[in-house]
C-alpha cells in the first residue's frame, strides 16, 4: 500500500479526533499485521489529570491504540468488506514499564485467528525499542447481513 492509502486507511477508524490514537500506519501486510506510532508531547488533556507534575501515558490508553493498530489490520481483512463495523470485546495486557511524554509509541498487532465475527489479535507497544505492553485483544464485528 501506498503511503496515501494507509493515510486514508486511518480516517476508516470509527474513532474521532481526540480519540485516535494511531498517528500513523509505518507497517501493513493486510489482514495479517500491521504497525504505527502514536505519538504523545504532553500537551494531551489527559496528562492534566494523570498524575499533574509526572505526567504518564494511561495504561488503558495504550491498550485502546492497541485495539485502534488491530482495528486497522481488522479493516484490511479479505472478508472485512461484509463487517459493518467492529469494537474491543476482551483485551488481556500486561504493563511492562511506564510512558512518560513526549515519546513516540510502536504499535505492532498481529491477527492470530479469526472465527466468526471474534479476531483475535497479538498486540506490543514500545517505547525507545523497549517493551511497555504486551497482550493479547479480541475484536467483535458486526456483520452487514445481521443489520
Amino acid at each position: 500500500m501506498t503511503q496515501a492509502q494507509l493515510d486514508d486507511l486511518l480516517t476508516q477508524l470509527p474513532h474521532g479526533d481526540g480519540f485516535r490514537f494511531v498517528d500513523r500506519i509505518t507497517e501493513l501486510d493486510a489482514g495479517k499485521s500491521g504497525s504505527g506510532v502514536w505519538s504523545v508531547d504532553g500537551t494531551e488533556s489527559f496528562f492534566a489529570g494523570h498524575f499533574p507534575g509526572n505526567p504518564i501515558v494511561p495504561g488503558v490508553l495504550l491498550g485502546e491504540a492497541l485495539a485502534q493498530m488491530a482495528g486497522l489490520v481488522a479493516l484490511t481483512h479479505a472478508d472485512a468488506e461484509q463487517h459493518a463495523g467492529g469494537q474491543l470485546a476482551q483485551i488481556d495486557l500486561r504493563l511492562k514499564r511506564p510512558v512518560v511524554p513526549p515519546a513516540e509509541i510502536e504499535l505492532h498487532a498481529t491477527l492470530v485467528r479469526n472465527v466468526r465475527i471474534l479476531t483475535h489479535f497479538d498486540v506490543i507497544a514500545r517505547c525507545d525499542s523497549k517493551l511497555v505492553a504486551k497482550g493479547s485483544l479480541t475484536i467483535a464485528t458486526v456483520m452487514k447481513d445481521a443489520l
